[in-house]
């Protein structure tokens, strides 16, 4: 007997937005968040509904962020649309809710910071156990890197050594799985060449992503900096805008406007700037 295919009231909503993401090419990245969303709705593709999709966004803005919402709004209105479309849905005159939210202003770690987490670094006791590096030779080439690259940690910790080419570093990026070239200050090569090689990896074949990810907070808390290893990513981006470069391309980004717009630290940004005219003082007389 042929299986029966599934209907809108039988498959599931995680199942739909698979079959969504292989359709539209979608990165791996965007595959978990739609997973990771899914997993919060037990529902079926015939559950997609205005009314339905704007109780769930009424309620997840009681305990999450509202740009994780509007994320979520977004994700949803796709999937709703795509089922209209698919005639699995009804189509409906109700309109799904704006969800309301503002991005504070993006704090990024300064030149003078940022050397004094590099000096920091060079001190800082220990290292890793199971194939051995001190954190003393380790953490100084990781935050150049990082910083000098603006890679994600992901992609730090996947880069290769036969990807080094120079002072460029080839890869394919971990969410968007596209071909990215980055180019990388002399620091940042030096320091790469001090680290010890097990395998392929540069830095993943040393330590794991949870310990560099325990061991920066410990760096950075102890220079009493605010942030985490997410910063290095954007000086990056910021520093690359300042010296008349697109953070767009320093990360590696394909849509324009969100680099510059999450990324950018608009103070460090503004530092060549000068203020205006002062008001002349009115004569008194």
């Amino acid at each position: 007997m042929a299986p029966v295919a599934p209907t809108a009231s039988t498959m599931r909503l995680i199942e739909y937005a698979d079959q969504h993401c292989t359709l539209v090419g979608g990165s791996p990245g965007y595959r978990e968040q739609l997973r990771v969303l899914c997993r919060r709705l037990p529902w079926h593709v015939a559950d997609l509904d205005p009314e339905r999709i704007n109780a769930y966004l009424q309620e997840a803005l009681k305990h999450l962020a509202a740009s994780t919402v509007n994320n979520h709004r977004r994700m949803l209105t796709t999937l709703y649309r795509r089922a209209v479309n698919d005639g699995l849905a009804k189509e409906s005159t109700r309109r799904i809710c704006v969800v309301k939210y503002f991005f504070p202003p993006v704090r990024a770690w300064t030149l003078e910071e940022l050397g004094r987490l590099v000096a920091a670094a060079e001190k800082m006791r220990g290292g890793t156990q199971k194939n051995p590096c001190k954190y003393s030779v380790l953490l100084p080439a990781y935050i150049r890197v990082g910083y000098s690259s603006g890679l994600r940690r992901g992609d730090m910790l996947s880069l290769r050594w036969d990807s080094v080419r120079g002072d460029r570093l080839t890869l394919v990026i971990g969410k968007t799985r596209s071909s990215h070239v980055c180019v990388i200050d002399s620091q940042a090569i030096e320091s790469m060449r001090l680290l010890p090689r097990y395998d392929q990896l540069v830095f993943g074949s040393i330590i794991s992503k949870d310990q560099i990810k325990k061991v920066l907070r410990r760096l950075i808390d102890s220079c009493g900096l605010v942030g985490s290893g997410k910063y290095l990513r954007r000086s990056s981006a910021t520093y690359a805008e300042l010296n008349g470069l697109s953070a767009m391309y320093q990360l590696g980004h394909q849509t324009p406007g969100i680099a510059y717009r999450h990324y950018v630290d608009q103070v460090i940004l503004s530092e060549n700037r000068s203020p205006v005219p002062p008001i002349p003082l009115a004569a008194v007389g």
